[in-house]
């Protein structure tokens, strides 16, 4: 028994179509998944640009505390030190950078808010610092989030095989300590 199809110019027509819509499906997809990649690339940058701003913040404002808020004398220097060693690091997140944030942020810790009956500067000096110690934290959090979902794209198989990154790095999360001390 053997059955013998017989292809007519209208099945031809309705095969071409399929495969045509097909295709247009594929190519949409890809130029989807090409867009959302870039996108969640520039929005890494932007996370980091964001957090590198709040750490910038943060370490003048331990930099004001440090000279002005009263605390005494040898937390006063260490906080300067952390950081001054902070606003001094030259690469954005080299390891260096992230150890003095760190250290800082230890610092922070172990530093006693000043006596009772300062000025109102002086409150507004640790507001100040505790506001940029919250939008560190939150910085760091959105652009690990984001590093986080960047990476997934990445892992899909097509992805990879399609080379749709392009020569975009891989990003990286950052990590350091950046929980905040109660006791200022």
């Amino acid at each position: 028994m053997n059955i013998e199809i017989v292809w007519g110019v209208q099945e031809w027509v309705i095969l071409g179509a399929i495969v045509l819509a097909a295709l247009l499906a594929l190519g949409w997809y890809l130029s989807y998944t090409a867009v959302r990649l870039d996108r969640l690339h520039h929005r890494v940058i932007g996370t980091a640009a964001a957090l590198d701003a709040q750490l910038v913040r943060r370490a003048e404002a331990a930099l004001e505390v440090a000279y002005i808020a009263g605390i005494d004398p040898a937390s006063a220097t260490l906080m300067a030190a952390s950081a001054g060693a902070a606003l001094d690091q030259e690469e954005t997140w080299s390891q260096d950078r992230l150890d003095a944030e760190s250290q800082l942020t230890e610092v922070l810790r172990a530093t006693h808010a000043p006596v009772v009956g300062q000025q109102v500067e002086v409150d507004e000096l640790l507001d100040r610092m505790r506001g940029t110690g919250e939008r560190v934290k939150l910085a760091r959090r959105f652009h690990n989030e984001a590093v986080q979902e960047a990476r997934a794209v990445r892992g899909q198989r097509l992805v990879r095989f399609l080379h749709l990154a392009g020569t975009a790095k891989v990003p990286l999360p950052i990590g350091f300590d950046d929980d905040w001390p109660e006791t200022l």
